[in-house]
């Protein structure tokens, strides 16, 4: 039975939650009504947002299912607090991040801050990491 590596499973994690935030994040823009203030709320306020939509945007524009995807997950996670933002899209990220109105809406807050908290758990485990060491050249 092969061990599993540590690394493997940091680095897993964080491209798996990356991905997954860049498909979500990047389909705030095609959001009606709320998306373009959501976006703009988040480029003032929350650069981690802000980078997962601008690099999310173009991935969801060329692939449509992921925007409907993204669009599906940030409804469900987001809609009560629809209302609100279109009344005033300046607290559109301080309703994001600071309330929790369901059980998706709390898997998006967990998973957002997943990928910067995940890079240094990599790149600790990945210094740290067996090499194999070698007393003798390759035998032929």
């Amino acid at each position: 039975m092969k061990k599993i590596r540590g690394w493997a499973v940091a680095l897993a994690l964080l491209l798996w939650s990356a991905a997954f935030n860049l498909i979500v994040w990047g389909a705030v823009p095609s959001l009606p009504e709320v998306g373009p203030q959501i976006a703009a709320s988040a480029h003032r306020e929350a650069p981690l947002a802000t980078t997962y939509i601008v690099l999310g945007t173009p991935l969801d524009d060329a692939v449509p299912a992921l925007r409907s995807y993204g669009a599906d997950w940030l409804e469900r996670a987001w809609s009560e607090g629809f209302p609100r933002i279109a009344e005033d899209g300046r607290v559109a990220m301080d309703l994001i991040t600071g309330t929790t109105w369901n059980g998706a809406h709390r898997w998006l807050q967990f998973v957002y801050w997943m990928p910067p908290l995940l890079l240094p758990v990599f790149l600790l485990f990945w210094i740290r990491r067996p090499r194999q060491i070698r007393m003798m050249g390759a035998r032929r």
